[in-house]
């Protein structure tokens, strides 16, 4: 996948966001945070490369719901990235903390060990998609 300097410049921003995130996570992990805190830290993991993948391409999404199914028909369906990224994004924005609605769903402590190391491949992936 090409990128021009300005592009990666873009997704390296949010990758640093996303390693913020990521690290957040882990951290409150192991301070035996609420599973829904750590879960929200997880999330944006996932979330900022998507954005800055996106961003890259001059796409803007004006939900994150959006952004994630714009990045899976522009990366994925095109087979820049592995369908199992996409599965772990859909997983962690289903289980976030959106609201306190009724109903919704909530995660568990087996969400996050099973999502965390999915988080940590994934931003390598794009690194290396970008160089």
């Amino acid at each position: 996948m090409f990128m021009n300097d300005g592009q990666k410049k873009l997704v390296r921003e949010r990758l640093v966001q996303a390693r913020e995130s990521l690290e957040e996570a882990k951290t409150l992990l192991v301070q035996d945070a609420e599973v829904n805190f750590v879960m929200n830290s997880l999330y944006y993991a996932f979330l900022y490369p998507v954005l800055g993948l996106l961003q890259a391409r001059g796409i803007t999404a004006p939900m994150q719901s959006t952004a994630i199914a714009l990045f899976e028909r522009e990366f994925a369906a095109k087979g820049d990235i592995d369908d199992r990224f996409i599965q772990a994004i859909r997983k962690a924005f289903e289980l976030r903390p959106a609201c306190s609605c009724e109903g919704q769903k909530k995660a568990a402590p087996e969400d996050v060990e099973k999502l965390l190391p999915i988080a940590e491949d994934f931003l390598e992936n794009v690194l290396r998609l970008i160089s």
